[in-house]
């Protein structure tokens, strides 16, 4: 097929909203319309977001700890689809991806596919694991996004153990495909998609009767913390305070204690005790007084540790102590918020110390909120006493917090295609919301031209653009529109305001060249 006749995917052209006219006045007119050429053929090139990179871009990896190399331009992935802040964080987003020709499925924590990603497909047969990745052989599938991280990471297991039992047991779920050729059997076997749904469906299902019993476990786990703390720091503190006292008695002693031990030592080895009750007797007495001691000891390396954590969370939160903090919080939010939005999309494009100034201010507002919500999870820390000095008491079993309870809530799935989700239609938890994944979004405004119509709208765009331009810069100088019968502005090579006439020839009207204009055209 001719060049010419070539169907290219482009963008209709549309002129950016940023587009300064600030030095328009001295600029050539060749130069200013060179400049919108090229504005316009930027705009008007295929989106960068028209074809999602699902494989790994051997251009952009990370690079190793402490190289100074810079690293190139992110491409363009999913996770800017489902995550633009980047705030969620590692298992708490699933994407799944699908190969176009034979369906199988992969599972991953991360946006673009690597070749290690293919160590989750078994050798079933001849051509049934692909040896590379190949960009126009996979594509997304599904993303499914999770209220915390931990239930992710469970539901990515499951997925994971009940697509191999599809690939290793097909023989107890579907006897029937033993009967089948080897090619055809092991086709089946590598087509997931259905499978998928019905597997995300079941784990969804799992979590759903998981949320009662654990959240149950752990409330009864988190009563027990709080009823064990508040009882044994305040009897570690006591006995520090008592085995520091100036008149303390005999069992708050660490030096007597450690003196009875010595001597209930000595009473063993006497001929008299040999017998098994006054052994007994004595190894009992030693035992309590070496327990007290530990008690003791325990006690005044952890009462100090506590008091000084404990300053220092407080020392922490006095912001968060004074009176209106609740109040100020709310209002720093809401000012980052406003900024934020500011920044992303300004009122003023042109005027570039506003922009500055507000990016100094979201910059101030953020550290200021940040200060603010530390001191505010400091108090809290130190008010329920969640540190690590204080259930460095519990018994180890303890120390390790339990996950957080699973819940419905949050759970999304944005399907490539929704009609996938029909294969598990009915046993779905109501909760669960499905969506379509916006994949085509950005192609909407793709317009198929060829070479000269293509040619064609950038010119016109650029006349129009000029035009536009050329009115916003003589209005600036207070200058009157002056069109041509064609609807043509008539400037020179520079677009400049007229130079103020002095002296007597400010009183003269301007004379009208008689050899230009309409008149001279049509002589």
């Amino acid at each position: 097929m001719p060049r010419t006749l070539a169907r290219l995917r482009f963008r209709a052209p549309k002129p950016s909203e940023s587009l300064s006219i600030t030095g328009l006045f001295n600029s050539p007119r060749a130069a200013v319309v060179s400049r919108l050429r090229s504005h316009v053929l930027q705009q008007s090139k295929p989106s960068t977001h028209f074809q999602l990179m699902t494989v790994v871009d051997q251009k952009w990896k990370q690079k190793p700890k402490h190289s100074t190399k810079p690293l190139p331009r992110k491409p363009h992935t999913l996770r800017d689809l489902v995550d633009p802040e980047g705030t969620s964080e590692h298992g708490q987003i699933i994407y799944v991806f699908r190969h176009l020709r034979t369906g199988q499925v992969i599972y991953s924590f991360v946006e673009q596919l690597d070749n290690h990603h293919l160590e989750q497909l078994p050798f079933i047969g001849n051509n049934s694991k692909p040896p590379a990745l190949r960009p126009d052989q996979w594509a997304p599938h599904c993303v499914i996004t999770f209220p915390s991280a931990n239930q992710g990471q469970h539901a990515f297991r499951k997925l994971r153990e009940f697509r191999r039992l599809h690939e290793t047991a097909w023989d107890k779920t579907n006897p029937e495909w033993i009967k089948l050729p080897h090619k055809q059997r092991m086709w089946k076997i590598m087509d997931q998609v259905a499978f998928t749904s019905a597997d995300l469906a079941e784990v969804l299902s799992m979590q759903e009767q998981q949320c009662g019993w654990m959240e149950k476990r752990y409330e009864e786990r988190q009563r027990l913390v709080e009823a064990t703390l508040s009882k044994k720091w305040p009897e570690i503190e006591a006995l520090a305070e008592a085995s520091q006292a100036e008149n303390k008695r005999d069992g708050d002693n660490v030096e007597w204690l450690k003196k009875q031990i010595e001597q209930l030592k000595k009473q063993l080895t006497l001929k008299k005790n040999n017998n098994e009750t006054d052994q007994t007797r004595l190894n009992n007495a030693i035992h309590s007084h070496e327990t007290r001691v530990q008690k003791i000891l325990f006690a005044q390396r952890k009462a100090p540790q506590m008091k000084k954590m404990q300053a220092k969370l407080y020392a922490l939160a006095a912001p968060a102590l004074e009176p209106g903090a609740e109040d100020a919080l709310k209002e720093l939010q809401r000012d980052v918020d406003e900024l934020k939005e500011e920044v992303a999309q300004p009122s003023f494009p042109d005027d570039d110390v506003q922009i500055a100034f507000d990016r100094s201010q979201l910059q101030e507002k953020r550290a200021a909120l940040t200060k603010l919500k530390r001191a505010f999870a400091a108090k809290k820390s130190a008010d329920e006493r969640t540190h690590f000095i204080a259930h460095s008491i519990l018994p180890h079993a303890w120390r390790k917090p339990l996950p957080k309870p699973f819940t419905m809530d949050n759970i999304e799935i944005k399907w490539a295609e929704l009609r996938d989700a029909e294969y598990a239609a009915g046993k779905w938890p109501a909760a669960v919301v499905h969506n379509v994944l916006p994949l085509r979004q950005a192609s909407e405004n793709v317009t198929f031209l060829n070479t000269a119509e293509y040619h064609a709208m950038v010119e016109d765009e650029v006349r129009q653009l000029t035009r536009q331009l050329e009115r916003e810069a003589r209005g600036e100088a207070g200058l009157e529109d002056i069109e041509d019968p064609a609807g043509e502005f008539r400037l020179g090579e520079a677009i400049r305001p007229p130079e103020e006439k002095k002296g007597v020839w400010k009183y003269l009207p301007a004379l009208r060249n008689p050899f230009s204009g309409t008149d001279a055209r049509k002589e």
